[in-house]
């Protein structure tokens, strides 16, 4: 029972590392710069319809066919992503759904029942399966770099840091020359 637990906990990190790597391996240092080129485009028309700045929707909707093609290239490549996850997976999760069938692999604490995981307390292939993967599979992202929603990271530190935050640092930086 432990040894196949073990070996199903190893075959989903295999799974996982497979799938990330597809991520790291398609998603590039520029797609990283087109997401955010987006995601900051979209906070700045949110922010200007809230205020019903009409100048500034002018302004961002001539822009607006430029960042639906590169959106469009962003979520082409997610869906090959997507795809080659998916092929792995349907690969080799029925392989080895028909080599552990309906096999009980462990228990789980009374009251711990867990929809589609647990049933009545016992822990069966797919209940393992499915806790293997996701217990993994955000240190395995971690481990190649990419973020939470497996986007490449932009290595943190000044690249991910706001205007308004730097403006403050800057402005903290001066108050204390000023006290000297």
């Amino acid at each position: 029972m432990f040894l196949d637990m073990l070996l199903l906990s190893s075959l989903a990190a295999a799974i996982s590392a497979a799938t990330t790597a597809i991520r790291k391996i398609v998603f590039k240092k520029e797609d990283l710069a087109k997401i955010a080129e987006i995601q900051s485009y979209n906070r700045e028309l949110m922010t200007a319809t809230r205020k019903k700045d009409q100048k500034t929707i002018q302004k961002l909707q001539k822009k607006q066919d430029y960042i639906r093609q590169i959106n469009a290239e962003v979520t082409k490549k997610n869906m090959i992503t997507m795809f080659a996850s998916l092929l792995i997976f349907f690969t080799i999760y029925p392989t080895l759904g028909g080599f552990f069938g309906t096999q009980m692999l462990g228990y789980v604490p009374a009251g711990l029942d867990i929809p589609f995981v647990t049933d009545s307390g016992k822990l069966y292939f797919y209940g393992w399966f499915i806790l293997s993967f996701f217990g993994v599979s955000s240190p395995i992202t971690k481990i190649f770099g990419l973020g939470l929603a497996g986007m490449p990271t932009a290595g943190g530190g000044e690249d991910e840091k706001k205007a308004e935050d730097k403006k403050q640092e800057e402005k903290a930086g001066k108050d204390t020359e000023r006290r000297k």
